[in-house]
């Protein structure tokens, strides 16, 4: 999915895709002529990311969480 495509399926506006991209809660893939591309896994993550807002959560707590999250998944796949 590209920019607008995630932002359409969310009902959010492009803008809102772009920051969570700008400030690393969402990486997306870069194809060779420099388009962004939203897997499905990015979406997932937005969603929560964008309820956990709503319930009242900063983004540096979705930060952390996020990071706690990665640092467990690679915690397992070293075992």
């Amino acid at each position: 999915m590209r920019v607008k495509q995630i932002a359409d399926a969310l009902d959010i506006s492009v803008d809102t895709v772009r920051y969570y991209t700008r400030i690393g809660l969402l990486v997306p893939n870069k194809s060779h002529n420099g388009y962004k591309y939203y897997r499905p896994a990015d979406v997932t993550r937005l969603r929560f990311i964008l309820s956990a807002r709503a319930l009242g959560f900063s983004v540096n707590d979705i930060k952390a969480v996020s990071y706690t999250h990665l640092r467990a998944h690679e915690t397992v796949l070293d075992l």
